[in-house]
């Protein structure tokens, strides 16, 4: 004998109640790699904007390191345009005034008069010639307006300049 159950009486909702909970979890799962998506993302421009700044930086000691009045004079400050809009003031560097760390007042004898120019132009009767090698440290400060991201090198700076000019900036005295 046949016996025929009544599906109607049998089902309960067990399978919308499982449809509705791996709905749920889905949903979850879609908003936390979003979030976590927009966090990396945050992440990466953050270390875009830290990487614009120290090229900035790097650029404007470049520039300064151009400009004679630089060592032995005051601070310089670079506007950059990060945007490519004309406004040099998306980003911010500014150099302090260089400090004097050392000085070493070259002999004649370490000179090259016959190979270089310019220690030919050094060059002076004597033990020591009109020329001295510098170590200058500057601290360089990039702020970029836009995100905010600031960063700060210090930077130690070499030079072959006259003993006279070093004279007032390092406090040398002349042998």
């Amino acid at each position: 004998m046949i016996q025929l159950v009544n599906i109607k009486s049998t089902q309960r909702g067990v399978v919308l109640v499982v449809a509705l909970i791996m709905l749920m979890l889905v949903t979850i799962t879609g908003v936390v790699t979003a979030n976590l998506i927009r966090s990396n993302l945050v992440v990466v421009q953050n270390f875009e904007a830290r990487a614009a700044a120290r090229a900035a930086a790097l650029s404007a000691i470049q520039q300064a390191l151009a400009d004679p009045s630089f060592l032995g004079g005051g601070a310089y400050t670079v506007g950059i345009d990060l945007l490519g809009d004309g406004v040099t003031s998306d980003l911010t560097v500014t150099l302090s005034a260089p400090t004097c760390i050392s000085t070493k007042i070259l002999r004649n004898a370490e000179l090259d008069i016959l190979g270089n120019s310019n220690d030919a132009s050094c060059y002076q009767p004597g033990l020591y010639s009109l020329c001295a090698d510098a170590i200058w440290e500057t601290t360089v400060t990039a702020l970029d307006l836009t995100t905010g991201a600031r960063i700060e090198l210090r930077q130690g700076i070499a030079s072959r300049t006259s003993k006279n000019l070093l004279a007032t900036a390092c406090d040398i005295s002349s042998p």
